[in-house]
């Protein structure tokens, strides 16, 4: 990337570095991209406020899904192929402010199942669960893997999300996606679709992404 303003440039460097308060949240922990990780949190947030007539969950439950997140990446300082299952184990390992032991687990459990393989009572970390922390995990889980892959260029193309009561229904749950001017969302929709595999298993719904006419706007 090329930047010749230097003013750009130390905006630019600004945004790509972590904040101090987003170190102290991580337990110290670094992504490999953090306006990734920053982006996948805010769409995270607004996946689970649509959502909310399907899982019920609370207050505590968001901020959960917010951590994991922000730190859903962090095994990728270690390596890329495995990096959901490093991103399991440095979690875990770390202190994270405004949460218990065992709430951190759950976070470092949600953040594994971002990608590949969905919860199963035969992977060690997710058999120790409790049977509504599993509940819980693979809930917040499904909503993980949509936004990630709603950001799979890394450049905060959808501006944000809401659901379509209208078009929801007990078969089908609707997403309606503002992007941002001139994007194209295809490899977006296209990863959606393939993760949205835990969330029709959880929420017994197809997903269905609608993009909205910014000049409807």
């Amino acid at each position: 990337m090329t930047i010749s303003d230097p003013l750009e440039e130390l905006s630019w460097l600004k945004r790509t570095q972590p904040t101090l308060e987003e170190l102290r949240l991580s337990g110290g922990l670094l992504v490999e991209d953090w306006p990734h990780a920053r982006q996948v949190m805010r769409l995270s947030t607004q996946l689970f406020e649509a959502t909310q007539p399907l899982h019920h969950m609370d207050a505590k439950a968001l901020s959960l899904l917010e951590r994991a997140a922000l730190l859903h990446n962090t095994g990728m300082m270690v390596e890329a192929r495995r990096h959901h299952k490093h991103s399991f184990r440095l979690i875990n390992q770390v202190k994270l402010p405004d949460f218990t032991d065992r709430e951190r687990y759950e976070i470092a459990c949600i953040a594994r199942y971002h990608r590949r393989a969905l919860p199963n009572v035969e992977h060690a970390e997710f058999a120790a669960l409790g049977q509504r922390a599993r509940k819980r995990v693979s809930a917040l889980a499904a909503l993980l893997r949509i936004t990630d892959a709603l950001d799979y260029s890394h450049d905060g193309r959808v501006m944000r999300l809401a659901a379509d009561p209208a078009q929801c229904s007990d078969a089908i749950w609707t997403i309606l996606l503002w992007v941002r001017p001139l994007a194209d969302l295809d490899t977006e929709l296209e990863h959606a679709y393939d993760k949205a595999d835990l969330f029709e298993k959880v929420f017994l719904r197809k997903l269905h992404l609608v993009v909205q006419d910014q000049r409807g706007e």
